[in-house]
């Protein structure tokens, strides 16, 4: 095979098929996804948002070689502006056609979309941690995976005599959740609003994607909500918390109270925040043990003055960033200034006083990490401490991002 074998276009109705198939091999699934979950799931997607690429090369026919998307998305900034951004997904090249720069080319292909678009972002969520630095993303938005031991989880808040939570039935769920996670997505730096559509698939609650677990159960707050499931594990009955939405502090209260007095359950499991409350409102902060930390989200900044001029900051700061971008052309050198929590750029000739790459300016822009951390491991220059430190407290935010959707 030679690349001009490899032909590159937007997909069809004519290709899904193929993608499917090549979908599950890509990402392992027992299963591919079935004809209902298939319909779901181009209704979120135009088929000109779809890259595939074929090799022509084979006596029997054009082969499927690589296939790359993404969705338009909507994520809230720090400060709670939202943007309307592209989230790439689906990327594969199959295992038979490695090492021959399709990633890349149609990479490529939808960056060039997107600067067409004039987006100012790019988002992902990565199967793994290796591959997308190459293109300027970077960590953005992090999870706890925790297990819970509930026989020593014990809220240090009394018990109230009356509970606002209760489970909720098919129609309360349609219509009390989506608003709720809405209103949660409004306060949280890197949250993924969620359109209607995209409610679907999580309603439908298709066995195909419980794995011998029980169907979602929910708990609804009027202030926030959460959904489980139910599964066995050596025989012992185990809580799998699916999502915990609270939008003020005694919600989270609230909610948690009922998932710890489950009945018959000895432990639960749940992704949250890293900066989650929960151990400080035990009794016994060793009741949650932290199994693992994952990044949950990727950014990829395509217009570094917008972007920089989109959120709000913590901290007042005057620099020249000097970006660096070896994928596009999307570095450069910018004065940076912060007043009460607006930021004013424009490119300048100025020397530099804080260096990084474009892919660091990813992970620190929504709080996840700190421009400290990325100097200690010097991939972050400042010409002074005094510039860092403004800089380091200019990106910080009241809460840890968290993106809370897998796309």
């Amino acid at each position: 095979m030679t690349d001009s074998d490899l032909t590159m276009r937007r997909a069809t109705d004519e290709d899904w098929p193929a993608i499917i198939a090549a979908d599950a091999r890509a990402f392992a699934f027992i299963h591919p996804l079935d004809d209902e979950a298939q319909a779901d799931i181009r209704s979120k997607l135009r088929d000109s948002d779809v890259v595939v690429v074929y090799d022509e090369s084979g006596s029997a026919g054009p082969v499927l070689a690589g296939v790359a998307m993404f969705y338009r998305m909507t994520l809230t900034l720090p400060g709670g502006v939202r943007t309307e951004l592209p989230g790439l997904s689906w990327v594969s090249v199959a295992a038979t056609h490695r090492r021959r720069g399709i990633l890349r080319l149609m990479i490529t292909e939808l960056f060039e979309q997107w600067e067409r678009e004039q987006s100012v972002f790019s988002i992902l969520t990565a199967s793994e941690a290796t591959i997308y630095e190459r293109f300027g993303y970077g960590p953005a938005c992090f999870e706890e995976q925790v297990k819970i031991d509930l026989a020593k989880a014990e809220l240090r808040e009394p018990t109230p005599a009356y509970s606002p939570v209760h489970f909720a039935d098919e129609q309360q769920v349609r219509d009390m959740v989506p608003d709720l996670h809405d209103r949660w997505a409004s306060m949280s730096p890197g949250a993924i609003v969620r359109s209607r559509v995209w409610w679907n698939m999580i309603f439908a609650d298709r066995e195909m994607l419980r794995e011998g677990r029980s169907a979602l159960h929910y708990l609804v707050h009027p202030d926030g909500y959460a959904s489980y499931r139910i599964h066995r594990d050596n025989g012992s009955a185990v809580a799998e918390v699916s999502e915990f939405i609270a939008v003020t502090d005694q919600a989270h209260t609230d909610l948690w109270r009922v998932l710890l007095g489950l009945d018959l359950i000895p432990r639960i499991t749940a992704s949250m925040p890293v900066d989650d409350p929960l151990p400080m409102k035990l009794t016994n902060l060793r009741a949650p043990t932290v199994t693992a930390i994952s990044d949950s989200m990727w950014l990829r900044i395509l217009d570094v003055p917008k972007a920089l001029e989109a959120r709000t900051y913590s901290e007042d700061v005057d620099a020249v960033l000097e970006i660096t971008d070896t994928f596009r052309d999307s570095g450069g050198r910018f004065a940076f200034t912060v007043r009460d929590g607006a930021a004013t750029v424009s490119e300048t000739e100025e020397p530099a006083t804080v260096r990084m790459d474009i892919s660091v300016l990813g992970s620190i822009y929504l709080g996840g990490y700190r421009a400290t951390e990325f100097a200690a491991a010097d991939r972050l220059w400042s010409a002074d401490h005094t510039t860092l430190c403004e800089l380091d407290q200019a990106f910080l935010t009241d809460r840890k991002p968290f993106s809370g959707t897998f796309f």
